[in-house]
């Protein structure tokens, strides 16, 4: 019956089953089997990106011209998986030229075909530059001489570190295995009392001395090692490149006192 209460409400939610239904279906075209956006890529999937996307050049050009604080990079697929010494080829609005995983801040979010007059392999430095400054790098141990923690007014202090060595470490870059190196380039030396200096040399032990500060004044002071960074990589066992940029690692403070030498009558 047309008036039966049961039947309309019955209709009513089959009505709107259908229109979830609807909507459901027009999402999963979206973000599924049909070319998204690039705004859809990005939001599309459980982690916020969707690495199945497919952009156009048009869109990836767009966003990574934009930025929005993000760093964006393309990387040729290798169609041999080695090193890269075939590549995969396309063809987009009857222009050729060769696929590439987009990244957004070192995440796969994609593939794009590169027009071949535009394929440029280098901009991958701009992910390693990332990496190099949010890697732990150590600070440098100090060491003050004389030894635990004392030294006296008007006398030559010594200071120096045994951690001058290069450090490496190995990262995997938009597919691609890299090798990072830092070497210490310069060392700041804080003597707690408002000197500071900087120089290329880590000091040497006694009797050796290099880099020595004289206290002034009696009391206690603060001191502190800042070790500074240069850094280059290598893609691969490609050649070493450097990297444009230094970086700073601030050591820990250790206390030190200044003391008097008094003159003292031992008897024998």
């Amino acid at each position: 019956m047309d008036g039966d209460p049961l039947r309309s409400l019955v209709m009513a939610q089959l009505l709107r089953l259908t229109v979830s239904l609807v909507t459901l279906v027009a999402a999963l075209v979206m973000y599924g089997a049909a070319p998204a956006s690039a705004e859809g890529c990005v939001r599309a999937g459980l982690q916020g990106v969707n690495a199945e996307c497919q952009w156009t050049y048009a869109e990836y050009s767009a966003s990574s011209t934009a930025g929005g604080g993000h760093t964006w990079v393309v990387s040729i697929q290798c169609g041999n998986g080695g090193i890269c010494a075939e590549h995969v080829e396309c063809v987009e609005n009857g222009q050729a030229g060769f696929v590439h995983d987009v990244f957004m801040d070192g995440t796969d979010v994609g593939d794009v075909c590169v027009p071949e007059s535009e394929v440029d392999e280098t901009n991958i430095a701009q992910l390693i530059i990332r990496q190099f400054r949010s890697i732990s790098w150590p600070d440098s141990n100090l060491v003050v001489q004389p030894p635990k923690g004392q030294t006296l007014v008007n006398f030559e202090t010594n200071f120096y570190t045994p951690d001058k060595q290069s450090i490496d470490q190995t990262v995997i870059v938009a597919n691609r295995r890299v090798e990072i190196r830092a070497t210490p380039t310069t060392y700041t030396f804080d003597f707690g009392d408002g000197e500071v200096t900087t120089t290329a040399s880590p000091g040497r032990p006694h009797p050796n001395l290099d880099v020595t500060h004289v206290y002034e004044q009696l009391g206690k002071v603060s001191v502190r090692l800042d070790t500074t960074y240069g850094g280059e990589y290598r893609i691969g066992n490609g050649d070493w490149v450097a990297i444009p940029e230094t970086l700073t690692v601030a050591g820990e403070p250790q206390d030190l006192e200044i003391l008097e030498a008094l003159p003292q009558l031992v008897l024998e």
